[in-house]
């Protein structure tokens, strides 16, 4: 078979590697497939390019899209209506990924694909690709969603991989890495090549504006990700790995029982030799936790802070307390880890006073590194958010969502008591606080810079400038 996967352009500069692309990939060709990339998201291609392109190559039998940022949907619709005009059309337009995922219906609709690979792709996508293959019906076809004339058919999820170490790795050879590797993660040295990783796959955690592609949580064997890491290493000389896991640190023991895996690989005798971040929850960073972790190459922990009120927290259903996340930052900063802090407003039970508490927070604790701001929470489809809002009368369905959602930064939904206006009004002059902040906080550092260079200058320890201390 041949199959032509899509990246969708995010409009970036730079990108993060598309991992779930080129694990689905990776399956593929592991399966005897011929699989190739049209990587618009990094070439930037126009929309009605794939057109052209499609119409004049030998005709492929499968196109699959992913459409993993809610951003990019529109972006998505355009691509696949050119696809649908192409002359070459392949048999098979498929979708996956988060957004296809949670209303696959209205994906199916509005795009005009055949199919979407719903839950966790790997296994679903094979078997339907063997049936498109061998012409087999799709009725039973498990984690496939397909159009029956006006009837949606949603056959039930596929079984989770278990082991993961079962999945081969990512397909890297169809992408051009150092174009990825430029993209430089906030903590990481100017020298460094970054790169992306996954250890685990879901989250424990239950979070009322997340959406799931499947519950459960589950790791791979630190030989299997040791083995990829130096994989990356020796063919890329990858020497940062932000890990996307959305939750590597789960609780203290896991967070110590990972550190402690890293500390032996990074060791002269096994020479590993990277550094790397990741993303966890509050209660995890203790100061033994991160001591190990720093000490076995971790630079940054990105943790979703979410809100500094207990009531909101709550109704979030996320395992943390407000003062779970000020002794976090406060441990890092001891310890000497960078802390990425997220917060959100506008959920269930936020009111003037919880977003003060939240501006508050970041005023007092965010670093001169990555300007950080509160963003409005959004209810994803398929979230309990989302659920919460058809309930409340604030979304209509998918369709009412997809033309309220704008951005990160804009309010498709007010779950407050306050008035649109108002939400706005408050917003604004929150974020104006922290950016403020931010800039006073960095302007400060830029000019120790400056008097080190005046004062204090130390000829072994050199000097490049105060931006780039």
């Amino acid at each position: 078979m041949r199959i032509l996967l899509i990246t969708v352009d995010h409009l970036s500069h730079l990108n993060q590697f598309p991992m779930g692309v080129a694990y689905i990939a990776a399956v593929a060709l592991e399966a005897g497939h011929e699989v190739e990339i049209w990587n618009q998201e990094l070439y930037h291609y126009p929309d009605e390019e794939i057109q052209t392109f499609l119409d004049s190559r030998e005709k492929y039998d499968v196109v699959g899209v992913g459409v993993y940022g809610y951003q990019m949907f529109q972006k998505s619709i355009q691509v696949c209506k050119y696809i649908n005009r192409a002359k070459n059309r392949p048999e098979a337009l498929v979708l996956g990924s988060n957004g296809p995922s949670a209303c696959p219906e209205y994906f199916i609709t509005e795009t005009g694909a055949d199919y979407v690979v719903h839950g966790e792709g790997e296994t679903s996508w094979m078997g339907l690709i063997d049936s498109i293959e061998h012409k087999t019906s799709k009725k039973d076809l498990l984690g496939i969603a397909f159009m029956d004339g006006s009837t949606l058919i949603k056959n039930p999820a596929s079984p989770l991989i278990r082991p993961v170490d079962d999945i081969p790795f990512p397909a890297w050879d169809l992408f051009p890495i150092d174009a990825y590797a430029l993209a430089k993660h906030e903590s990481a040295s100017h020298t460094d090549r970054c790169f992306t990783a996954l250890f685990s796959r879901g989250c424990p955690q239950s979070c009322n504006f997340c959406f799931r592609l499947y519950d459960s949580y589950r790791l791979r064997s630190f030989d299997s990700l040791f083995e990829e890491l130096r994989i990356l290493k020796s063919r890329y000389n990858i020497t940062f790995i932000e890990f996307v896991d959305e939750n590597i640190m789960i609780n203290e023991k896991a967070a110590i029982r990972f550190g402690e895996a890293m500390l032996k690989e990074n060791t002269k005798e096994k020479g590993l030799g990277i550094t790397w971040a990741c993303h966890g929850v509050t209660p995890s960073c203790t100061k033994e936790a991160l001591t190990v972790m720093k000490a076995a190459g971790m630079k940054q922990v990105n943790l979703g802070i979410e809100s500094l009120s207990q009531e909101v927290i709550d109704n979030i259903t996320k395992k943390q307390t407000p003062e779970d996340a000020i002794n976090a930052v406060e441990n890092c900063a001891e310890i000497g880890v960078m802390a990425g802090l997220n917060i959100i407003w506008g959920n269930k039970g936020d009111t003037p006073e919880t977003l003060k508490m939240g501006a508050d927070f970041l005023v007092k604790y965010n670093n001169t590194t990555h300007m950080r701001s509160i963003k409005p929470v959004t209810p994803y489809p398929g979230t309990p958010l989302y659920f919460d809002a058809i309930k409340l009368g604030l979304l209509s369905g998918p369709a009412d969502f997809y033309d309220k959602y704008e951005n990160s930064d804009r309010m498709t939904c007010n779950f407050t008591n306050v008035s649109d206006e108002d939400f706005y009004k408050l917003l604004y002059k929150a974020n104006c606080r922290v950016v403020e902040a931010f800039h006073k906080k960095q302007a400060k550092s830029i000019m120790d810079g400056y008097h080190y260079a005046y004062y204090d200058y130390n000829r072994e320890l050199g000097f490049s400038g105060p931006r780039i201390k």
